[in-house]
């Protein structure tokens, strides 16, 4: 790259350009023949227009050769293609016409087999008119079925030859299940993740021979040269699957990874109904995948103070408008599903079971005074308060357990009176509201109809299906990452497609970490019973969704039961659950749903103050 600048070069030698051109360009002075030498490599373009902006910026000349101004020709082009991409994106998020529908069906006619709905339709034919899209339909969309099909067009046009997802492992079976039901020819499927590094790079090697590759996020980080080399052998659509999962705009492994592999996919998806878990940052390294030599959101530095500033309002304005042709997105209303029903059965605590629990609150009420001061030591303190009084609730001997969950250990039973009933509890009864999900499970079960059990604490898993251990239930629990690469989680999916397909296998007990994203039982299971629940209403909103999803026919009904335990915390989360259930429908039925405090954050903030002041109140009512 050179760029002649006649006299000029003189005064790019003085104290301010050479500071410039040093520091920031790596540049070096040649004495001899009077000129600047610039290092170049995968940025040249970037490093090109740098030059000419500082050069522009202090007027000085400047004559482009012909390698320069090539360069900046296939910049202007693109970015010239990337508008007209934008102005496309905005027509097809209209209403279709009957032609265009008609249309879409005819490209689909010879290798796609399942009847897309209205809303399928117009995600597909949104994607199909931006080439790289992201479609962030709520859970149960059906986004894995629009991608097949933006896959069928582009195999059939001879655009792409095969598929690569990346997402977290639970999502690896419904993508196998939903590429056979949608595409007239099942494609060869590789999953790469969860084996030893040696068998992996024996699939790369043989990639070539698969139409589709699963694999997680973590995997890609790790194999990110092997996968590099995998997209430079063929044309690939690369999907994020759970895109979020690379929300971090700065220093995220897994974000820059994907990052690195965006400019060798021939084409992109991300798909996510919850694209912005924290808050408006978390979209930069999504969009920048799909788009990486525009940069929708601009750098990361210059998004960043835009999300950061205090002006909310604002900064959401100017996020949708930037990125709002580039994102499809059907939300829970217009799915148009059959309202599921809700039945709330309140159970009795025994003798026993209130007065553990009436111990336990009076010893919080004591300890009040005692409440650190350090902000996160606080919620830490808070929240172990409220989730001993959630165990109580179902079950008094969850309090012998450590809790992986929530980081508990036991809980000290030093200066409890009733120390003898807690450690022996399991001894003398079995908890109501175990007994009462028992006996609904096998009301469901007698009538030949499957039915899950949610609950947050292992040890109610196990207990519940020791108490049904002559209906054979399948247990999946976990807290370790919904991402690990680990054979345990590639067990979890064995196990949830086990309970998918068996016949016999009427009962799954499991509990959110294992469970609440990417798996689909709406087809198998219409009955859902939550034994226990926390504050965390996105966690409880993902696993609603696991039975309540687009392809329930509109005489399935989906059903409900939520155990209560009565005078206790059990009621006070009933009403927290509600009220944060009616804001966050207020936030999801939008085009863009943004962030909302108290649902899905590490940071509660205000809503979690006010979940911890009505435990507080309710533990002075009852205590």
């Amino acid at each position: 790259m050179s760029a002649a600048c006649g006299e000029d070069i003189k005064i790019l030698s003085g104290p301010l350009h050479r500071l410039f051109l040093r520091a920031n360009l790596g540049g070096s002075f040649d004495e001899n023949n009077k000129r600047w030498i610039i290092p170049h490599g995968d940025d040249t373009i970037e490093t090109l227009q740098r030059l000419l902006g500082h050069l522009r910026k202090y007027g000085l000349k400047f004559q482009l050769d012909e390698v320069s101004s090539a360069l900046l020709e296939k910049v202007a082009e693109a970015h010239r293609a990337y508008q007209r991409i934008r102005s496309i994106g905005l027509k097809a998020k209209q209403p279709l016409s009957e032609r265009v529908v008609m249309r879409l069906r005819q490209r689909l006619s010879s290798n796609f087999k399942r009847e897309l709905t209205p809303s399928q339709l117009h995600g597909l034919h949104h994607i199909l008119s931006v080439h790289h899209g992201a479609n962030f339909s709520v859970p149960g969309g059906g986004k894995t079925s629009v991608v097949l099909a933006y896959y069928s067009i582009l195999k059939r046009e001879d655009i792409i030859d095969a598929v690569i997802v990346i997402g977290p492992a639970s999502c690896f079976e419904p993508w196998k299940i939903e590429s056979k039901d949608c595409l007239k020819r099942a494609p060869r499927l590789l999953v790469i993740a969860g084996k030893p590094k040696i068998k992996r790079r024996e699939d790369y090697i043989l990639a070539n021979r698969y139409e589709l590759l699963l694999t997680t996020y973590h995997s890609a980080a790790r194999d990110v040269e092997e996968f590099i080399r995998v997209l430079q052998r063929r044309r690939y659509l690369v999907v994020l699957d759970e895109s979020h999962y690379i929300k971090r705009p700065q220093g995220g492994i897994l974000a820059e990874s994907v990052l690195r592999l965006a400019p060798f996919a021939q084409r992109r998806v991300i798909l996510t109904g919850t694209p912005m878990p924290n808050n408006l940052a978390d979209l930069w390294t999504q969009l920048t995948f799909l788009w990486h030599d525009q940069l929708p959101l601009g750098s990361s530095e210059q998004y960043l103070r835009i999300v950061q500033n205090d002006k909310r309002e604002e900064a959401i304005r100017h996020t949708k408008t930037m990125i709002d042709p580039l994102f499809f997105r059907v939300t829970k209303r217009e799915l148009g599903l059959p309202r599921p029903k809700y039945h709330t059965i309140k159970c009795d605590m025994s003798a026993l079971q209130v007065r553990i629990y009436r111990g336990v609150a009076a010893r919080f009420l004591i300890q009040v005074n005692e409440a650190p001061n350090d902000r996160e030591a606080l919620r830490r303190w808070r929240r172990a308060r409220a989730i001993r009084l959630l165990q109580i609730a179902s079950n008094p001997a969850l309090l012998l357990s450590q809790c992986e969950q929530f980081l508990l250990p036991p809980l000290d039973l030093t200066n409890i009176p009733l120390r003898e009933a807690i450690e022996y509890y399991s001894r003398y009864e079995i908890p109501a509201k175990v007994e009462s999900a028992c006996g609904i499970v096998r009301q469901i079960c007698q009538r030949k109809q499957k039915v899950i059990v949610w609950s947050m604490f292992v040890h109610n898993l196990k207990m519940v299906a020791n108490q049904l251990k002559d209906l054979s239930p399948i247990v999946v629990h976990g807290g370790i990452p919904a991402n690990s690469t680990s054979s345990e989680e590639l067990d979890r999916a064995r196990l949830i497609h086990k309970f998918k397909t068996d016949l016999s296998a009427l009962v799954l007990v499991a509990n959110p970490a294992a469970c609440a994203e990417s798996i689909s039982l709406h087809k198998e299971c219409h009955h859902a019973i939550y034994l226990d629940r926390s504050f965390n209403c996105a966690h409880y909103l993902q696993s609603l969704d696991r039975i309540h999803r687009l392809g329930l026919k509109s005489y399935d009904e989906t059903s409900y039961y939520i155990l209560l335990a009565k005078q206790s915390i059990d009621e006070t989360v009933q009403l927290r659950l509600r009220e944060k259930m009616q804001n966050m429908r207020k936030v999801l039925d939008v085009a863009l749903p943004v962030e909302l405090p108290g649902y899905w954050s590490e940071d509660l903030g205000e809503e979690e103050e006010r979940d911890f002041a009505l435990v507080e109140r309710h533990i002075r009512t009852f205590a």
